[in-house]
């Protein structure tokens, strides 16, 4: 079977040196999809020299929406059995059927929180373009129903496949190690851990807002520790952390190499990710693996990764975020209760198991 991957994301991910969920979740069908006997031609759709892309969205999009006419046919016809969208770029093609992955309906479902620019235009091609797939790959079954609703598609023309991790990324570091990375971010010995872009859902105010709730003696022991670029409708967020961080108990590091960024994660007292919105939420998985308690939200998909293993929390309730901190802190027996279920979940969600599940749908096409 030949397929051709479309790896837009991954591709400027590799030039700036940093990989977002959906380069890291490309790279790991690559990674496991060739060991199944699986022929994998990469495809970007970057733009030519003298052409800018509209966002996400390269001129091609633009020329197919508006005429109805197949683009990047040429380079493909004869080459592959199947084309997989893996990152929001859908080529609109004939005679090749199209998969096309949607981690989530965001841009649609809340346009309150993403970039501004064209966003009308925008989410109209983006609506548009997931009507040139033959079937749609999503990574949880809330944003399924949610992609349903919002991209008008039937639901059965929708598959549900759970992103995953890998155990190898997350050794287990001596304690040597741990006081080297600690020493080297100037951070204590426990700390909480938040991780994600800096941006509206990701709801690192109200975050702050409950850790601040905290007693003094609770934050110097357990200061909060926020490893994320700043992304968007954040400018306000950014001077408060660096207000907060000249006491130390607010740390801000926006640019952390992969490796470390698992380190940190596994050394730290627990994960905290009260998101507002989520099609999946891969932190979770990265901190049950990492051995690392959970605090995180009882709304949209994020229960559904969580299960039991973790405290969940309503993300609006300051009041609720600050008492589950202060519950691990008070009770070891409670972390150490969730870090072993934690383990446990996690064994449900594996690169390998992502690869399966989608050369299934392959199959149904080819």
């Amino acid at each position: 079977m030949k397929i051709g991957l479309g790896t837009t994301v991954l591709t400027k991910s590799s030039r700036s040196g940093q990989a977002d969920g959906i380069a890291v979740y490309t790279q790991e069908l690559i990674n496991e999809l060739e060991p199944l006997a699986i022929d994998i031609a990469c495809y970007d759709f970057i733009a030519e020299q003298g052409l800018t892309n509209l966002g996400k969205f390269p001129p091609q999009v633009l020329l197919s929406a508006a005429t109805g006419l197949p683009f990047f046919q040429a380079k493909l016809t004869g080459k592959i059995d199947l084309f997989h969208a893996t990152d929001h770029h859908i080529p609109k093609l004939s005679k090749i059927p199209v998969i096309a992955t949607i981690m989530d309906p965001i841009p649609l479902a809340h346009p309150e929180w993403v970039n501004g620019n064209f966003r009308y235009l925008k989410n109209r091609l983006f609506k548009h373009s997931a009507k040139w797939a033959e079937h749609i790959i999503t990574i949880s079954d809330f944003s399924a129903e949610q992609i349903s609703e919002h991209f008008d598609v039937n639901r059965d023309k929708i598959t549900s496949i759970p992103l995953g991790v890998r155990a190898s990324d997350y050794k287990k570091i001596i304690a040597s190690e741990r006081e080297y990375l600690l020493e080297r971010y100037k951070l204590p010995k426990n700390y909480f851990i938040c991780i994600g872009t800096l941006q509206p859902r990701k709801n690192i105010e109200r975050l702050i807002d409950a850790f601040l709730m905290l007693t003094i003696d609770m934050q110097n022991a357990y200061p909060l520790v926020i490893i994320g670029r700043a992304g968007w409708q954040c400018d306000e967020l950014v001077k408060r952390m660096h207000a907060l961080s000249i006491d130390k108990s607010i740390y801000w590091f926006h640019d952390v190499p992969i490796a470390d960024k698992n380190r940190l994660l596994q050394s730290s007292f627990a994960l905290v990710f009260p998101s507002l919105y989520e099609g999946f939420g891969l932190p979770i998985l990265e901190a049950f693996i990492a051995e690392t308690p959970v605090i995180t939200s009882n709304i949209t998909a994020l229960p559904e990764v969580a299960g039991n293993a973790a405290i969940l929390i309503d993300p609006y309730s300051i009041i609720g975020i600050a008492e589950a901190m202060k519950a691990l802190i008070d009770d070891d027996a409670l972390r150490q209760e969730l870090i072993i279920k934690g383990k446990q979940r996690v064994k449900k969600f594996m690169w390998k198991k992502t690869a399966i599940d989608t050369l299934e749908v392959y199959k149904k096409f080819v």
